[in-house]
């Protein structure tokens, strides 16, 4: 955050200022008192009010708190604003607008239905050896994690990765209104939140949100191998570069002589702007992943990274965001089996790569195949026959499957996964799940374990109890 001072931000948010000196800058925020800043800004949440640990905040070292609500015991300057999600919107723009004031400044914004994340990490690696850029933490993409973000930039920040999610039509305006962006990328229209949305043309009219404010003189990046991206290139007055797993003539990033090896991790030679620009071996396991780092790819190229650098960086990607095929040998089970972790959340379409790479790894390599799944959320009217899909994928790679399902009103999901494998196990907790999972991996030559699910379910602990050995 560039220092503001409290007398600014409460002019900015229309708020007013309550004890201590308006000359007073803060250079830092956070909804966090844990978190070491400046500025502590309480939101009110569903279990709780943030305006409940000003004092806390005070506390922890905060200079000031912006909040809807004020403590009136606590010392800590305080400036009180009607709505603290609407104040952050605008200090967040503010800030932005200072940093563009400066030269050398460059947002790149993206979305999509699967692989934002994921992407949001590689293109932040390939920016930060360069010059210093600013990207969202984990997934947190939403009205709060955009603002958020956007108060990391400083006088010294280069780049902006900014991940936009979206739960609803007008989401991605309304963000893009806070960071509009120089660079927009979009990755694909897929099936996740269907349900809220109520169709794929739905999702697509709220993706292409991102695109459509752009000006003549920035660029929107878009997937050649999607027909709904494709769809948006007449949507915007930006110029249109394009990325492609496959090679074709005229694609900013695109791919030649793919390969993927047995444990599901692709290389293949990189060509940009038509040019072959190296050999890639990239460590991210999935096909679907070379297409994420294509995306990047050309984001690079369009912000002039030299090719060398982009396909060095690529090939030399470190962990993303976690719970994201990760990959680990545990010992949990009384016995060492190998465990693949995609339990941040699941869509068909990430449910689906996920079956594939397990089961080209458990084929190359050998092994005894288990899937521990619960239910995918928020799919609207066909859900229960993308579970029954993602059923038919799992009992057609030979694998056992167990049903993690701790919502009783969601057992008609459970049930559709159950219906197409024969001998599936339904488990009510985490407890239940690992003890039944055991059972599996004691009597496996090569046991795979693949937990894979909604993240209302939680097997994201799970697999973090696996990994520490628990």
């Amino acid at each position: 955050m560039i220092k503001t001072s409290l007398e600014e931000i409460a002019r900015l948010t229309g708020g007013k200022l309550l004890g201590g000196s308006g000359e007073v800058c803060v250079g830092s925020a956070s909804i966090s008192t844990a978190a070491p800043a400046d500025l502590f800004i309480a939101v009110r949440g569903e279990k709780t009010d943030g305006a409940l640990f000003i004092a806390k905040a005070f506390e922890n070292g905060f200079k000031a708190a912006l909040t809807h609500a004020p403590d009136p015991l606590c010392p800590m300057p305080q400036i009180v604003v009607k709505d603290s999600v609407d104040a952050l919107s605008k200090l967040a723009k503010a800030n932005l607008e200072k940093r563009r004031e400066r030269p050398g400044f460059t947002e790149i914004a993206l979305t999509g239905s699967v692989g934002k994340t994921t992407t949001k990490d590689i293109l932040f690696q390939l920016f930060s050896p360069f010059a210093p850029t600013a990207a969202n933490e984990g997934s947190f993409n939403n009205e709060l994690g955009l603002p958020l973000t956007c108060l990391k930039v400083d006088g010294q920040t280069r780049y902006l990765i900014a991940e936009m999610g979206a739960n609803r039509i007008g989401d991605i305006s309304r963000l893009f209104s806070i960071a509009p962006c120089d660079v927009a990328l979009e990755l694909r229209v897929g099936f996740a939140h269907e349900g809220e949305f109520g169709s794929r043309e739905n999702i697509f009219r709220a993706k292409s949100e991102l695109v459509k404010d752009l000006k003549p003189s920035d660029t929107a990046v878009l997937n050649a191998q999607d027909r709904r991206v494709r769809e948006m290139a007449p949507l915007t007055r930006a110029k249109v570069r394009w990325f492609s797993l496959d090679f074709r003539p005229g694609m900013e990033a695109c791919a030649r002589n793919l390969e993927v090896d047995e444990l599901g991790r692709a290389r293949f030679d990189l060509v940009l702007e038509g040019r072959p620009a190296g050999r890639v071996a990239l460590p991210l396991l999935g096909e679907h992943n070379a297409s994420n780092a294509l995306a990047a790819a050309a984001c690079a190229k369009v912000c002039g990274i030299a090719d060398e650098e982009i396909a060095s960086g690529l090939s030399g990607l470190r962990g993303v965001s976690p719970h994201r095929l990760s990959l680990f040998e545990s010992g949990s089970f009384g016995k060492k089996c190998l465990v693949l972790d995609d339990t941040f959340n699941a869509n068909p379409d990430s449910m689906s790569n996920c079956i594939k790479i397990a089961e080209r790894m458990a084929k190359k390599k050998g092994m005894d195949l288990l899937f521990i799944l619960s239910p995918m959320l928020e799919l609207g009217e066909k859900s229960e026959e993308y579970h029954r899909q993602a059923a038919r994928a799992v009992r057609d790679s030979s694998a056992a499957l167990i049903v993690v399902c701790q919502d009783k009103e969601k057992d008609a999901l459970a049930g559709a996964y159950m219906e197409e494998v024969a001998g599936a196990r339904l488990a009510r907790s985490l407890e239940e799940a690992k003890e039944e999972a055991e059972k599996f991996v004691r009597r496996a030559q090569r046991p795979l374990v693949v937990l894979k699910g909604s993240h209302a379910f939680h097997l994201d602990s799970l697999a973090d109890d696996l990994e520490k050995g628990n």
